[in-house]
């Protein structure tokens, strides 16, 4: 028998912690101003007032975070699976998102909680700065379509402009921690569209792929669930259509085999039946006043033990992460101050090794300045690294999406292959983006803590005075930035495909397509003639031949014409791409290596007015008066009791938050 699951500190009982630790930080930062010791140098880089109320700051936003955070569900379907109305199912709105497009996406649809409904599409123009952020622009629920979903004639998005879209529904399912991500092509797993979706996963808390009862997984779902293993912690499967499938029980059997033989990793994922056409009913009872034949329906629909393992399992497991960030954030703004004290103290005890420590400190640090320093040259060899590491994978992407394009090109019918191509190839190109932007995030976080690493023993001198278990975090330069690494400007990069022309009308066209079969067509005749000795069949037979022979020219011609048209239109892409992207790549992180040597810099400068404030507090403190030493003791020990009372409260927190971090036992 599985254990009970230990209980995570509430909510309530972390934040309180964050308010009651950014209020005692607010204080100390307020006295430290106010301190003879450091007025004269208030404002300056290393002003402790300064430090303490970066570290409030930071603690505000993330306890602020974690109070308006949730979990981010990607919902993945083929078309026509039902997966746009198990989203509407689920937020209880049977005409959000439409039902009846294929491959309907063009944007990014984020589906949250909010007070009232509302939509807002975050718009981009070619004339924006690199890095500005969309302009927003509020629209009518009923339009999301509009500037959200592609032309299914061209396969182009309605609109250019549209970057992503955001809904906000009053939903109690939304409101219990949960947001739903529908990502470009997500309702299809087909080419560039399955990676656009792989690479949302990355940010992603739980991967909800729908199915229905039709057929068992076809092979690019389960080529989907095999690249998505690494991708997302937890992925449930709703299968949709039970009224309309009544073998869907086979059907499900027959899935768990065949993920047990090609994505393993997935067997263990609960199933969850549902019936859409129940629970839009369910609404429609509910909203005529219904209440019992409401309830009826929507427990049929099978909706809801699905809506209470999102809530139980994932959306509180998210809300446990961000609680554990704002304990963490917490401690390492401690950490500081206390140490702080705690050397305060030992200066007012007057310990005659102090002066001797602290200017050991400070010929470190004189170390850390000179140009040929370690963490220079780390910063720079790290720097180049990550370009190059970028730069092959951007290249190898590029190849994936030729490989990609040039067998839809080889094995599409024209008719698909003109309509269908463009819409797989920005899907495609989207996906490189996203999974460019992810790789240099990672990246550029490992460069960080490289190079904060080479500056830990003298930026980090005060862990001694850290959390008993050895866990305070170091030094934070935190200047990854948020944008991402490339701007994608949909009319340069990706450009219309040009559609050719052929005409092949009038006389001289039909000789061009008739002239090159009459001879196989007469030599056809000729042969039917002598076999049958007859006069009229071999004029017959001719006639019939050079027709089917002629629409058969006709046809490769066609497919030769469309196959040229979307060759050109991806060479052109890729070519602009091979121009545009390594520069920027280039641009952005040598920027952020820029802005990282900076801040090191500031921190190593800080760190030595630091030192030499203490070292003159040190020397005050031998030339004052026992009087007036007990006094200061006396008010520096109930500062460290105040701090170490928060630290601890912050530490068992932290080990609650961990024994419960695993995923829930119960595998409903």
């Amino acid at each position: 028998m599985t254990p009970p699951r230990p209980e995570a500190p509430s909510r309530t009982r972390v934040l309180d912690f964050a308010a009651r630790t950014a209020d005692l930080l607010e204080r100390a930062a307020r006295t430290a101003a106010e301190a003879p010791a450091t007025r004269s140098a208030a404002g300056s880089p290393a002003d402790p007032s300064d430090t303490l109320g970066d570290g409030v700051r930071r603690l505000r936003d993330e306890a602020a975070r974690a109070a308006d955070g949730a979990a981010t569900l990607v919902v993945v379907g083929e078309k026509k699976r039902g997966k746009s109305s198990t989203i509407n199912s689920l937020v209880g709105v049977p005409d959000l998102l439409p039902v009846d497009a294929d491959v309907a996406t063009g944007v990014h649809i984020v589906v949250r909680h909010g007070e009232h409904p509302r939509a807002v599409a975050h718009l981009r123009s070619d004339g924006d700065a690199p890095g500005a952020r969309p302009r927003s622009e509020a629209i009518p629920l009923e339009r999301i379509a509009e500037y959200a979903a592609v032309d299914p004639r061209t396969g182009r998005p309605h609109r250019l402009d549209v970057h992503h879209v955001e809904v906000e529904l009053p939903v109690p399912l939304l409101a219990s921690g949960l947001e739903l991500v529908d990502t470009p092509g997500v309702g299809g797993l087909v080419g560039g569209h399955a990676q656009l979706a792989l690479a949302a996963l990355e940010n992603a808390d739980a991967l909800v792929f729908v199915v229905d009862g039709s057929s068992e997984l076809t092979r690019s779902e389960l080529d989907f669930l095999a690249r998505a293993t690494e991708r997302t912690a937890e992925t449930v499967f709703v299968l949709a259509k039970t009224d309309s499938y009544d073998a869907w029980p086979a059907v499900v059997e027959r899935n768990q085999e065949l993920l047990a033989l090609h994505a393993p990793r997935h067997t263990a994922a609960p199933w969850f039946p549902v019936s859409n056409r129940a629970r839009r009913d369910a609404v429609a009872a509910a909203d005529a006043g219904e209440l019992q034949e409401a309830a009826e329906l929507l427990a049929e629909s099978g909706f809801e033990p699905l809506e209470s393992l999102l809530r139980r399992r994932i959306a509180a497991r998210a809300a446990e992460l961000r609680l554990a960030n704002v304990v963490h954030v917490a401690l390492a703004a401690l950490a500081a101050p206390l140490a702080e004290q705690e050397l305060r103290l030992r200066s007012l005890q007057q310990e005659p090794g102090l002066a001797a420590e602290v200017e050991r400190a400070e010929e470190a640090l004189r170390l850390l300045q000179p140009d040929s320093a370690q963490w220079r040259r780390a910063l720079t060899t790290g720097s180049r690294d990550l370009k190059n590491a970028l730069q092959l994978g951007f290249r190898r992407s590029l190849n994936d999406v030729r490989k990609v394009a040039e067998e839809k090109i080889a094995t599409s019918e024209p008719a698909a292959l003109a309509e269908e191509f463009p819409a797989e190839l920005e899907a495609q190109v989207e996906a490189v983006w996203l999974q460019l932007d992810n790789a240099a995030r990672r990246g550029l976080a490992v460069l960080e803590e490289r190079v904060r690493r080479e500056c830990s023993t003298v930026l980090d001198g005060g862990a001694d005075a850290g959390p008993a278990d050895g866990s305070r975090p170091g030094t934070e330069l935190a200047v990854v930035e948020d944008g991402a690494v490339i701007r994608a400007e949909r009319d340069t990069l990706l450009p219309e495909m040009v559609h050719s022309t052929h005409r092949d009308g009038g006389p001289l066209g039909m000789l061009e397509n008739v002239i090159p079969t009459v001879g196989t067509a007469a030599t056809f005749g000729t042969v039917i003639g002598l076999l049958t000795s007859s006069v009229l069949l071999p004029a017959v037979a001719s006639y019939a031949m050079l027709a089917v022979l002629t629409r058969r020219r006709r046809q490769r011609a066609e497919l030769g014409r469309v196959r040229g048209d979307a060759t050109r239109h991806l060479n052109r892409v890729l070519t602009e791409l091979s121009t545009e992207i390594p520069a920027q790549i280039t641009d952005h992180v040598d920027g952020l290596a820029d802005r990282l040597g900076l801040a090191l810099d500031r921190a190593i400068a800080d760190e030595r007015l630091r030192l030499e404030r203490r070292l003159a507090e040190h020397r005050r403190n031998l030339a004052a008066s026992a009087a007036e030493l007990a006094a200061a003791r006396d008010r520096t020990r109930r500062r460290i009791g105040a701090l170490t009372t928060l630290r601890d409260e912050g530490l068992a927190l932290a080990h609650g938050l961990a024994a419960t971090g695993g995923p829930d036992p119960d595998r409903s």
